[in-house]
């Protein structure tokens, strides 16, 4: 779990330096606007603190209109004029006049903090690439993170059974069976489009050995093993009651959840209808050698 806990550390990195970031970006403008003989309004900051990196590419766009730093602007009528003359010809008023020492300091403080923009950018951007990389070698390596890997059933020294006790080499390949003896067989189907949408979303069926299709998400085994499919939504997700457990009940409650000693430790999940009977995912449902259903009262995990 080394890689999880450096990506850990480097998340709220990556967070102040983009607050970093932003807050540079606003005094690269605010002095970068005082240099030019500019000043900004309150929509240039509040836009600032909103949009980050997008308000300042506008501005950057928009500062080749201001003034600059050798430019008189007319307080009067907006007119600009160059550093020589004192006096606007349209309003026949005094001109502002520049501190060199202060456009010094000011064109100064751009380029520092216009410099600190661009490192906390980049520093962002190689802190989230690395994030990234921590990650994806945190799913593809850690066995305790990668999930991605994982089988749904159990295997029992290396095998998976069905209610029947027969054997398969993959957690989905595993047939289920209804009372009927009519069989169902896991099948992903990748929509028409995967090719051209990367985001494309696979469905995921258990479907008859008539051709009829279930969604996975409506599918179930009961506690003597038969398939059930539960598209009206009647089945109720198996929760203790916690509403009068003191703190230390309730401290031991979650514990036990988190130490998997309870009745249904191998599911993600029970379920149980109006009745109080007891059903599991379809695609977590795990037999031993025996066609029995695997629960915590039946563990034969070695």
């Amino acid at each position: 779990m080394e890689a999880f806990e450096n990506l850990m550390i480097l998340i709220p990195i990556i967070s102040i330096l983009e607050l970093l970031s932003i807050v540079f970006s606003i005094l690269f403008m605010h002095y970068s606007a005082k240099h030019r003989n500019h000043q900004l309004s309150v929509g240039w900051y509040i836009c600032g603190f909103l949009f980050g990196i997008w308000t300042l590419i506008v501005f950057l766009i928009k500062r080749k209109d201001f003034p600059g730093p050798k430019t008189k602007v007319c307080y009067q009528c907006g007119r600009k004029f160059p550093d020589s003359f004192q006096m606007c010809s349209n309003c026949l008023i005094d001109l502002p006049v520049i501190n060199e020492e202060q456009k010094k300091k000011d064109g100064k403080l751009t380029k520092i903090f216009g410099t600190a923009v661009i490192v906390t950018i980049v520093a962002a951007l190689i802190t989230g690439i690395l994030s990234g990389f921590l990650f994806a070698k945190e799913i593809m390596e850690d066995p305790d993170f990668g999930f991605l890997d994982e089988d749904n059933r159990i295997a029992v020294g290396g095998v998976f059974y069905d209610k029947k006790g027969n054997s398969y080499d993959e957690w989905d390949k595993v047939i289920l069976y209804d009372k009927d003896n009519r069989t169902y067989t896991y099948t992903i189907e990748e929509p028409e489009n995967a090719e051209d949408d990367l985001f494309a979303i696979p469905d995921y069926y258990y479907i008859r050995d008539d051709g009829e299709k279930y969604f996975t998400y409506d599918c179930y085994v009961s506690e003597d093993g038969w398939f059930y499919c539960d598209k009206g939504g009647l089945l109720e997700l198996v929760s203790e009651d916690t509403s009068a457990m003191s703190e230390e009940e309730l401290n031991e409650y979650y514990n036990s959840l988190l130490e998997a000693d309870s009745e249904y430790k191998y599911y993600d999940y029970a379920y149980k209808d109006k009745n109080a009977k007891i059903y599991y995912s379809a695609d977590e449902a795990s037999w031993n050698e025996k066609g029995e259903l695997i629960t915590a009262e039946n563990d034969v995990v070695k």
